[in-house]
């Protein structure tokens, strides 16, 4: 029995993968930015992790494109919503980005919210995977790929592991709330 106060709807769903058409073209007109961020902002988070992260509503940084990507999202996630045939209202979070280079990593964490997003743009098979610290959780049998976007339950715990190379690993996140 799950007691989270957000998860307070039965979906159809664990994980849920699709692939974004548009990745590549979003991070080549918007990688100069995130690399000028990062080399300002190295360590930039609100959690206890060693990794470089952009929320939409950051001040002290230049921003990439959310607006390309909330309206995308939001499209994406209302025609998801759909097809499962739940038609709740929904809330888009924040959106954020996650950029970790070599030895950078997120310590595990949940999400205050029904599904959390995990977008991935820039990944090699050398670069960690999103892991989820419940073994019972069956994310292994998910093979994901640069383009790739996953959906699962906010209260699932998860984390990623130190990036081993000199190439950059990049992601977008957002958590999505339904509301009765």
């Amino acid at each position: 029995m799950n007691n989270n106060p957000y998860w307070n709807y039965t979906l159809p769903l664990n994980f849920v993968k699709t692939h974004v058409p548009w990745t590549n073209w979003f991070v080549e007109n918007n990688i100069s930015i995130i690399e000028r961020n990062y080399s300002k902002f190295p360590n930039k988070n609100k959690w206890n992790c060693n990794c470089h992260v952009i929320h939409d509503n950051d001040e002290d940084v230049e921003l990439i494109d959310y607006n390309f990507l909330r309206t995308n999202y939001h499209n994406f996630i209302f025609t998801f919503l759909k097809r499962l045939k739940i038609y709740n209202n929904f809330y888009l979070s924040d959106i954020w980005y996650n950029y970790y280079k070599e030895d950078q990593y997120q310590e595990p964490h949940t999400h205050e919210s029904t599904l959390t997003v995990v977008h991935y743009l820039i990944l090699d098979e050398t670069h960690p995977r999103t892991t989820f610290t419940d073994y019972n959780i069956q994310s292994n049998s998910i093979e994901v790929k640069q383009g790739d976007l996953i959906i699962f339950p906010g209260w699932y715990e998860h984390e990623v592991l130190a990036n081993k190379t000199e190439i950059p690993r990049l992601t977008t996140a957002f958590s999505v709330t339904l509301i009765s």
